[in-house]
């Protein structure tokens, strides 16, 4: 082969693995059933088609992470609640299921232009096992109809690797129109 044929091997190679994501920077969206809100989660990962309690759940493909949004518009609340009460109500109810349920993590919160993300992590015990659960409240700031909180799950040993997605996947977070 000439030299110049493999220069432009070289370089159309080089080109191709330039533009080619890894499988785990693709992203698929999915929507809420109730007071649509819209998340992205990585491509590999399954909606549940079982019966549940979430208005949308999703996990990896190995089972390790696990995601369940409850979606809520505020005209259902009780005129003296709110988005807080029901975060709160959410980490008391699971909390009260599981053995040695401590908080893991201090309490943070993330804005930007659009919502406000509260997250509290949380260890606790579920039968012979331990888990990470990571609450997080969605609320949206150019849509004060609808929020969101969102149970995120995994074991402490694939904590470290398992934040980061979970964190993405609630930063995707987007109130779409309808059923106002």
């Amino acid at each position: 082969m000439r030299p110049t044929h493999l220069l432009s091997l070289s370089i159309i190679a080089l080109l191709i693995s330039c533009n080619t994501q890894p499988a785990s920077n693709s992203r698929q969206v999915q929507v809420t059933s109730y007071a649509p809100i819209e998340f992205a989660f990585p491509s590999d990962w399954n909606k549940n088609p079982e019966k549940h309690n979430f208005d949308l759940q999703c996990m990896s493909v190995d089972g390790q992470m696990n995601t369940g949004v409850f979606a809520f518009q505020k005209a259902d609340l009780a005129l003296d609640s709110s988005a807080a009460n029901i975060f709160e109500d959410q980490i008391t109810n699971l909390g009260s299921k599981r053995k040695n349920f401590e908080r893991f993590e201090p309490r943070e919160t993330f804005e930007d232009a659009d919502k406000r993300l509260t997250t509290a992590t949380y260890k606790g015990d579920l039968d012979n096992s331990r888990y990470c659960y990571r609450f997080t409240l969605v609320e949206f700031l150019d849509d004060t109809n609808k929020f969101a909180v969102v149970l995120q799950i995994t074991t402490p040993g694939k904590w470290r690797a398992s934040k980061p997605v979970f964190e993405a996947i609630t930063k995707s977070a987007r109130a779409l129109p309808g059923r106002e």
